[in-house]
């Protein structure tokens, strides 16, 4: 049986994200398990971003929507 994963290529959404990036290069994560990580960040980003205390945080840290999705209080 073929691996055919690792000739995948990650999405816009994955390669935005240093944080993201890191898990890949570090082969922690499979693709797709990051590539749900990256959809469900982008989920809370559209639901939390006019909040003014998540926008405030997100302004600070490109990455904070996908820190955000992996802390415990969404999982």
């Amino acid at each position: 049986m073929s691996d055919t994963t690792s000739h995948l290529e990650p999405s816009e959404l994955v390669k935005a994200s240093p944080f993201l990036m890191s898990f890949l290069k570090a082969r922690l994560y499979p693709l797709a398990e990051l590539e749900r990580r990256a959809l469900g960040a982008q989920r809370l980003k559209e639901a939390y971003s006019c909040v003014p205390f998540y926008a405030q945080r997100a302004a600070k840290d490109p990455d904070y929507w996908n820190e955000f999705y992996a802390s415990r209080p969404n999982w």
